[in-house]
This record gives C-alpha cells, structure tokens and sequence, in this order.
C-alpha cells in the first residue's frame, strides 16, 4: 500500500546513491525503498517537475527532501554547462556531452544487470547506448508484456508499470561488432566492460586515439563517421539521430564500426571511391562536392586537438589520391599536405624550380612539363598549375 504524499516533507530515511547510478534510477530505487508509487511522488515532495531535476537552483530543494548533500545530487545529475560556443552541453558524472546525447524520455535497460543487481546505470541514458557489452545483448525500451515503451514512472528498478518483472526476460543477443563499440563507450562514460568485451576492442583493430577519447568527443567520432553510407556514398548531412530512437542507435553503432574496423583502411577505401566517381578535369574538383558532409564537418565542426588521426587519413588520401588543386583557400590543410600535392601553383613551381613564372608557362606550352593553364575569374586572368611528380621529372 502507497504511503501518502505530504508537500514540503522530508523522507524518513536516506537512501545511499551508488557510483554510476542513473539519477533518474536513482529516485526510482529511492521511491521503491519509501513504498511509493514511483518517482513522481518524490518530485511533488519537492515541489518540482520532473523536468526541473537538473536545474543548479533546484539542488538544494531536491537534496533536501533526499536527505543528500546538494554536492551529492549535483555530482549525480545532468548539470547544463556554461559554455560559450554553440553546442548545449552536460555533465555526466563529470564527463562533458551534448545534451543531445541523452536519452530522457524513453528509458532502456538490460535484464541480464538487472539480474546481478537491481540498478538503472546511468550508460543506459546515452542515446547511442544500444548494447550491453558485459552480457553482449540489446538494451529493451518496451516492455515484453503490455508491449508498452518503458517509463521512468514506475513502481521499481527492475518492473513494468503492468507488474512484470524485466530479470526474467532473456534479451536478443548482439554481435561482436555492437558489443566492441558499446565496450568503447563504456570505458569512455567509466563503466567497466568486461573480458569479452575487452577482447572484442583487441580484435577490431579499431584506432588507438580513439580508445583514449573522452565520451563527449567519441559520441561525436561515432555520429560522424556513421554519416559515411554503404559503398563509400558520403552523405549531404550528417544522419538524424533522436536519443529515444534505439533500432537507429544500433544502425549508427554498425556504421561507425565499419569505418573504424582495421583502421584506417575502411576510411581510405570510401574516399576513394567517392574520389574516382567526380570529374577527371582537376580545375573541376572540390572538396565540398565530392565530400559535403565529410569535409564540412572534420575542418569546421571537430577540432584538431581531439580528431588529429581521422584528419591525418584525410590529409593522406589527399596528398596520395586526390587529383585536383588545393588553392590557397583551403587553410585547413597541413603545411605538409600543400607541400606534396598532386598539382602546384606556377608561382610554387618557379620557386621550386629557381626560375620565373613564365620560363614554367613556356614549359607547360611546349608540352615539356604536364601542367594546366585556364581563364578565372571575369577579367579571364590566366591560372597555370603544375604536376608535380612532372615538374620532379
């Protein structure tokens, strides 16, 4: 029998929050131990709506009616960050993410822990989080009873609204590939991922920086490069992607291990293919056709700091298998990669050469060395850029 719910009260007893925990499990276990109906009734105790859990001037109101410390629930929550670029971030459990990286409204769950322990870990509030890669098997968000999606309003941890009991149900295994990028975002998030899951990593070959990524960055890698389609199609934009939907966070999953098995290999192979379908002319060439969403996205939106390694594969193609300009324009590119280019500016090559800009242009018209000379711009100025490897000739 629920006990009644008086405003402004406080609980008998506190409740100890566990590392890792969930804090929206965390109210759920607590609401379970005072035999309410749910965790609800702790909100209206603290005359809040569930939607004001994460709010900095409502850490003092909820730890109070918890019995906690407010640093003990500040710690647990999903805290909003200060920041003055553009993207809306919080904290989990210290570990900068988007906030689109959360899950809220449609909670998941794996039977198999709630079997070895009754708690609602906070990974599984990660919308990228599909799998659990102790158990290799898929995360549930219905219910395999009532067929209704779960709810963090709810009577216990490890039961539906309906009463049936989530450790009694054996969930759909997965592959080795979603258990080895699911063990990558839970050693990210800190959250142990088991042997076999350890071994999985081990054997995807997937990129070393990559491994010592921090969560907020690797949600954004795994995002990223899921953008890149089967046959090496790049994407115009990057995939939509919604916290709740779990059938697209398994897509996303595959995807992303696709490009970051045996790296860089996966990668190499998809920007050549894209680079062989555009036009053979190299003044016809351009990075943000041939890749919209790759290019877009790896020099304007990830910084080098952190993506260093997936920049250096791009870098690499460019300098082995790109066969248009990099103009002056493209200051995203490493002094290295302008330096071995396919093709040089006539002024570059006349240094190069220790001549002048026409003795390269006479050169170029009496077919001795492979170059290209075209009209730009509305006054029909004349460019000339130069083969390299001829010019090395």
């Amino acid at each position: 029998m629920n006990m009644p719910i008086r405003s402004g009260t406080r609980l008998l007893f506190r409740v100890d929050p566990l590392p890792g925990e969930s804090p929206r499990g965390y109210l759920c276990r607590v609401a379970q131990e005072h035999t309410y109906g749910g965790p609800c009734s702790l909100t209206q105790l603290a005359g809040l709506s569930p939607a004001g859990l994460d709010r900095e001037n409502r850490v003092e109101q909820i730890a109070h009616v918890l019995r906690l410390d407010p640093e003990e629930w500040r710690a647990m929550c999903y805290r909003r960050i200060q920041r003055r670029d553009q993207f809306d971030q919080r904290l989990f459990y210290g570990k900068p993410i988007s906030t689109d990286d959360l899950n809220y409204q449609r909670p998941r769950l794996c039977p198999a822990c709630l079997r070895e322990r009754p708690i609602w870990w906070a990974v599984w509030d990660l919308g990228l989080v599909a799998a659990c890669p102790i158990h290799c098997c898929r995360l549930i968000n219905v219910c395999p009873a009532c067929n209704r999606r779960l709810t963090w309003q709810r009577s216990a941890v490890h039961k539906c609204r309906c009463g049936f009991d989530f450790r009694n149900f054996i969930p759909e295994t997965v592959d080795r590939d979603l258990v080895a990028i699911h063990a990558v975002i839970h050693r990210a998030a800190g959250f142990p991922a088991g042997e076999v899951a350890e071994r999985s990593i081990a054997e995807h070959g997937f990129p070393p920086e990559m491994l010592e990524m921090k969560l907020g960055s690797l949600l954004r890698l795994i995002l990223f490069l899921s953008s890149i389609k089967e046959k090496g199609r790049l994407g115009q934009k990057q995939r939509p992607f919604a916290g709740t939907d779990l059938a697209t966070a398994i897509q996303i999953g595959r995807a992303a291990v696709t490009m970051l098995r045996d790296w860089p290999q996966p990668l190499r192979e998809a920007l050549r293919f894209m680079a062989s379908a555009t036009l053979d002319d190299p003044a016809a060439l351009n990075f943000r056709t041939s890749f919209p969403n790759f290019y877009r996205h790896l020099f304007y939106t990830l910084p080098r700091s952190e993506f260093r390694f997936v920049r250096d594969v791009f870098e690499r193609f460019v300098i082995e298998d790109w066969n248009g300009f990099i103009r002056g324009q493209h200051r995203y590119f490493s002094a290295e990669t302008h330096r071995n280019s396919q093709w040089l500016a006539s002024s570059v090559a006349a240094r190069t050469a220790r001549t002048n800009g026409q003795r390269i242009l006479d050169l170029v018209q009496q077919g001795q060395i492979e170059g290209r000379l075209f009209k730009v711009g509305r006054g029909g100025r004349t460019e000339c850029w130069i083969r390299r490897e001829s010019l090395n000739r």
